[in-house]
């Protein structure tokens, strides 16, 4: 897997990406996390910044419009690796897309 839960974090150098809008609250147990090296070492913050205006030290809100572009984006031409995590952010995006109308990435 290359997104974590909470307890399988090596240390708080990570995105969070979380259910809904940002609420003030960080190390939710809903959450998924990609350390910061990791999500460095891939192309989703180039295709985010195309589709959104992305912090990467801060919370961006994605819609279901907005994701459905990112994947797009991801899928016709970015690396296996990035399709790899795209794939596994979007099998968590469904669970999340049922109860509200976005998620948030928020920067380490």
């Amino acid at each position: 897997m290359l997104t974590l839960k909470l307890h399988e974090l090596p240390g708080r150098d990570a995105y969070e990406i979380m259910y809904g809008k940002y609420k003030d609250e960080h190390w939710l147990e809903s959450s998924i996390f990609i350390t910061h090296d990791f999500f460095m070492s891939t192309e989703l913050e180039d295709v985010l910044l195309k589709v959104v205006p992305f912090n990467p030290f801060g919370p961006t809100e994605i819609t279901m419009s907005d994701w459905d572009t990112i994947k797009k984006d991801v899928f016709s031409s970015c690396s296996e690796f990035t399709k790899q995590l795209v794939s596994e952010i979007d099998k968590w995006t469904k669970e999340c897309f049922k109860h509200e109308s976005c998620f948030t990435i928020c920067g380490p």
